[in-house]
């Protein structure tokens, strides 16, 4: 009878212990399938998700109360479908997303291989410290919550919202509506003291990597078949990115009309303070001409307005509808100046524009008298070549997967330079912008010389990975 007592009582402190441990932590309830973590609500102490496990994200996961989220290299985070799943690192927290060549993280869709596709769950959202155009405390687009979780803003430009590094964000970024979109990775208000580095967003359903105020840089950034902007800067973003390629697919664009680059200063058009004056260096944007039919939503290649003052120095852009376009067409309650343009602010220069050119506009303005400012300030400093393809530049830019084209153009991309590439010589990082220490000095324009830095943790056809088994990332 003692024994049976015994047995009896020590069944009953298995049971209670097991509710005291789900109750206590509601961000990581097993569910049926083994090695899967549900997550779902606030994560308010630090946390560690390890290879081993796959972790699926339900709603809207927000990382608070300035802990950290870290997660081992080759681990598998699955975004749901059914409940727009996001991940939002809120101001004060950080995320430790530290991976490595050999086993890069994993951000995806929670659908079985062969049915996913663009905007099948949010994306990941950082949210900072640092400066912006709007305030202190901003709403971050695309994310309904009004609690404080939801903003950004502050006044530390050094802010640090932790790593990503040798990370995949894939089947992500969802368009709520106008003006409202979650995108592939979205920073808001993110300081200097991030380290974003090798970072990959594939099939975006709205724009890849957006940049809303703050000051982060960035190093080796990849996107593939985006739907809307590649690299989208709006409301004083003052960050500094270098080696970027965005690879565009002919038939995929948005009815908004989509380009490589889109810059706003602010959506008003006014020449609010800080202004958005991200630098980027060594870029690569191949755009959707000669692929085949081309999505009459294509727009430019560089779009730079109201009044920004976006620079590009030593890049490449290849193969879209049109190519630099310079617009300071402003609503009309707005002051309309183009003085902006070059007054000290937005510089474009080293540059080597090829084709973009289909519709016989290489350079573009949304008035005559920009036109006539800027077209010698851009000829004299950038090199167009109309009759150049991405194929006289790159060794085999246009391959993808086998989802998305037809079978001679399925494989991996290689986007190093061909012998004698027009864009193997001729950067120069002389001007002051580009003369500090963050910028590697390299010989060639574009985000490539003879080095395919995506090697080993890019993946070009993620839809055919089952992503069933926890650390199989490849």
């Amino acid at each position: 009878m003692k024994k049976q007592l015994l047995a009896t009582a020590l069944s009953l402190l298995v049971f209670f212990a097991s509710c005291s441990k789900n109750n206590n932590d509601d961000t990581d309830e097993p569910t049926t399938e083994e090695g899967v973590v549900v997550v779902s609500g606030d994560i308010t102490t630090a946390t560690t998700w390890t290879s081993d496990k796959i972790y699926l994200l339900k709603s809207n996961v927000f990382v608070t109360n300035n802990v950290t989220l870290t997660i081992e290299p080759g681990t598998i985070i699955k975004g749901d479908k059914a409940t727009k799943a996001a991940l939002i690192i809120t101001r004060g927290a950080k995320i430790n997303a530290t991976g490595t060549a050999e086993k890069p993280i994993v951000f995806t869709s929670n659908q079985p291989a062969g049915g996913r596709d663009r905007g099948d769950w949010g994306g990941l959202i950082l949210l900072g410290k640092g400066l912006n155009n709007l305030g202190t405390s901003v709403g971050i687009e695309g994310i309904s919550d009004a609690t404080d979780k939801a903003k950004h803003g502050g006044t530390d430009n050094a802010d640090n919202s932790g790593v990503l590094k040798y990370v995949r964000v894939e089947f992500a970024g969802i368009a709520l509506g106008p003006d409202n979109e979650i995108n592939g990775v979205t920073f808001g208000s993110v300081g200097s003291g991030t380290t974003v580095e090798y970072v990959e967003v594939y099939r975006s359903g709205d724009d890849a990597f957006e940049w809303f105020g703050g000051a982060v840089n960035a190093k080796h950034l990849l996107t593939v078949a985006t739907w809307d902007d590649d690299f989208d800067t709006d409301n004083g973003f003052s960050g500094k990115i270098q080696f970027g390629l965005a690879q565009r697919l002919a038939s995929t664009a948005d009815v908004s009309g989509s380009n490589g680059f889109e810059s706003d200063n602010m959506q008003s058009g006014d020449a609010s303070t800080p202004k958005t004056s991200a630098v980027f260096s060594n870029m690569t944007i191949l755009g959707p001409v000669g692929q085949g039919t081309v999505n009459a939503s294509y727009q430019h290649a560089v779009q730079i307005r109201r009044n920004s003052q976006m620079n590009l120095f030593n890049s490449v852009v290849a193969g879209y509808t049109e190519g630099v376009f310079y617009d300071d067409a402003l609503p009309a309650n707005a002051a309309n100046s183009s003085s902006y343009l070059l007054a000290g602010g937005t510089v474009f220069a080293n540059n080597l524009i090829a084709g973009s050119n289909s519709k016989g506009n290489q350079i573009k303005a949304s008035s005559a008298a920009t036109l006539a400012l800027i077209t010698p300030f851009l000829t004299a400093n950038n090199t167009f070549s109309p009759d150049l393809t991405g194929a006289g530049i790159y060794t085999d830019a246009f391959k993808f997967s086998s989802d998305l084209v037809a079978s001679a153009r399925v494989g991996i991309p290689n986007f190093t330079l061909i012998a004698n590439s027009p864009a193997a010589t001729g950067a120069s990082f002389a001007h002051a912008k580009v003369a500090d220490s963050f910028f590697e000095q390299v010989a060639y324009k574009g985000a490539f010389g003879s080095t395919d830095w995506t090697a080993g943790w890019a993946n070009y056809n993620p839809q055919i990975l089952p992503y069933t088994t926890p650390g199989a990332v490849k």
